[in-house]
């Protein structure tokens, strides 16, 4: 017998340019712009950067966004090894 598997389909949010304009003009991160809009964060991201490409074309600028940075404070190689030392530690007592 076949398994019918449903997969719900999200809604598209739309929001109008005033309603994103003002989230960006009140936002410093992407992540609350799309709080704001109810939009997607990607969504939210690619429609930034078209505005902002298609505004300064017209001499206009809006406020930069910050973008998320990654830390990269340690190697991969020592995130391994501390992760084998816990496992061989827990499975000592095993």
């Amino acid at each position: 017998m076949a398994e019918i598997i449903m997969i719900q389909k999200q809604r598209r949010v739309r929001c109008s340019n005033k309603e994103f304009l003002t989230a960006v003009y009140s936002s410093k991160t992407y992540t609350e712009i799309a709080e704001k809009t109810g939009q997607k964060l990607s969504s939210t991201i690619a429609r930034y950067s078209r505005t902002k490409k298609l505004l300064s074309e017209q001499g206009v600028d809006i406020p930069n966004i910050e973008q998320p940075r990654i830390s990269k404070s340690r190697n991969k190689v020592d995130d391994m090894i501390e992760i084998v030392k816990k496992l061989k530690e827990h499975h000592k007592g095993v």
